[in-house]
Protein backbone atom coordinates (compact mmCIF):
# COMPACT_ATOMS: atom_id res chain seq x y z
CA UNK A 1 0.00 0.00 0.00
CA UNK A 2 1.11 3.16 -1.21
CA UNK A 3 1.40 6.23 1.50
CA UNK A 4 -1.18 8.09 -0.72
CA UNK A 5 -3.62 5.22 0.17
CA UNK A 6 -2.35 5.09 4.03
CA UNK A 7 -3.46 8.74 4.54
CA UNK A 8 -6.60 7.92 2.67
CA UNK A 9 -7.04 4.80 4.98
CA UNK A 10 -6.44 6.49 8.37
CA UNK A 11 -8.43 9.50 7.96
CA UNK A 12 -11.32 7.39 6.89
CA UNK A 13 -11.31 4.66 10.02
CA UNK A 14 -10.74 8.41 12.16
CA UNK A 15 -13.59 9.43 10.72
CA UNK A 16 -15.59 6.89 11.21
CA UNK A 17 -14.82 6.29 14.62
CA UNK A 18 -14.86 10.27 15.81
CA UNK A 19 -18.41 10.22 13.83
CA UNK A 20 -19.51 6.79 16.18
CA UNK A 21 -18.12 8.80 19.66
CA UNK A 22 -19.69 12.17 18.21
CA UNK A 23 -23.37 10.22 17.71
CA UNK A 24 -22.72 8.49 21.16
CA UNK A 25 -22.64 11.49 22.76
CA UNK A 26 -25.12 13.63 21.35
CA UNK A 27 -27.91 10.71 22.16
CA UNK A 28 -25.70 10.02 25.72
CA UNK A 29 -27.15 14.01 26.42
CA UNK A 30 -30.61 13.58 25.12
CA UNK A 31 -30.98 9.97 27.44
CA UNK A 32 -29.89 11.75 30.31
CA UNK A 33 -30.31 15.50 30.37
CA UNK A 34 -33.81 15.17 27.89
CA UNK A 35 -35.45 11.79 28.55
CA UNK A 36 -34.61 10.86 32.20
CA UNK A 37 -35.11 14.34 33.35
CA UNK A 38 -38.64 14.86 31.48
CA UNK A 39 -41.46 16.05 33.75
CA UNK A 40 -38.46 17.25 36.72
CA UNK A 41 -39.19 20.52 38.14
CA UNK A 42 -35.49 21.19 37.86
CA UNK A 43 -34.56 21.29 34.42
CA UNK A 44 -30.75 22.67 35.09
CA UNK A 45 -29.13 19.85 33.30
CA UNK A 46 -30.12 20.47 29.96
CA UNK A 47 -27.59 23.47 30.55
CA UNK A 48 -25.39 21.92 32.14
CA UNK A 49 -24.96 18.87 30.20
CA UNK A 50 -24.52 21.43 27.26
CA UNK A 51 -20.71 20.37 26.73
CA UNK A 52 -21.63 17.12 26.17
CA UNK A 53 -23.98 17.57 23.22
CA UNK A 54 -21.14 19.89 21.53
CA UNK A 55 -18.34 17.79 22.23
CA UNK A 56 -20.78 15.34 20.30
CA UNK A 57 -22.02 17.52 17.49
CA UNK A 58 -17.90 18.56 16.56
CA UNK A 59 -17.07 14.87 17.27
CA UNK A 60 -19.94 14.55 14.56
CA UNK A 61 -18.90 16.80 12.24
CA UNK A 62 -14.78 16.27 11.86
CA UNK A 63 -15.87 12.34 12.03
CA UNK A 64 -17.82 12.67 8.74
CA UNK A 65 -15.46 15.40 7.10
CA UNK A 66 -12.48 12.93 7.90
CA UNK A 67 -14.84 10.23 6.26
CA UNK A 68 -15.98 12.16 3.20
CA UNK A 69 -12.25 13.53 2.43
CA UNK A 70 -10.89 9.77 2.72
CA UNK A 71 -13.37 8.55 0.45
CA UNK A 72 -13.11 10.70 -1.96
CA UNK A 73 -8.89 10.72 -1.73
CA UNK A 74 -9.70 6.66 -2.21
CA UNK A 75 -12.11 7.34 -5.21
CA UNK A 76 -9.48 9.81 -6.58
CA UNK A 77 -6.43 7.49 -6.50
CA UNK A 78 -8.51 4.50 -7.41
CA UNK A 79 -9.03 6.17 -10.76
CA UNK A 80 -5.46 7.15 -11.81
CA UNK A 81 -3.96 3.91 -11.05
CA UNK A 82 -3.75 2.10 -14.13
CA UNK A 83 -4.73 -1.04 -14.15
CA UNK A 84 -3.01 -4.08 -15.33
CA UNK A 85 -4.23 -7.78 -16.49
CA UNK A 86 -2.54 -10.49 -15.42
Amino acid sequence: MRSRNVWSVVALLLGVVAALVGAGLVGAYFLEAVVARFGDPDQSLLFWYLPILFLGLAGLAIGLAAGAWGIRRLRRIGRQTPRTST
